[in-house]
């Protein structure tokens, strides 16, 4: 068993994150609403490069660690 450290989510209305920094988004409409993405001066995208209005995502976070160690 793996315990991870817990994720803290931003409000993209009080923070974003550095541009071209790999983090986890939120979009709470999407199917599948926690992705991988990125921000770029004033839209965030997903990693395949597609673009996301502004207001689709709410949340972001840094991304975790990972385990230490060998597993």
């Amino acid at each position: 068993m793996i315990v991870m450290e817990g994720i803290e989510w931003l409000d993209v209305n009080e923070s974003l994150p550095d541009d071209e920094m790999t983090v986890l988004l939120y979009h709470p409409t999407l199917n599948e609403p926690v992705w991988l993405g990125y921000f770029n001066q004033h839209f965030f995208y997903d990693v395949m490069g597609d673009q996301h209005p502004n207001g689709a995502v709410t949340h972001w976070a840094e991304m975790p660690a990972g385990p230490e160690g060998d597993l």
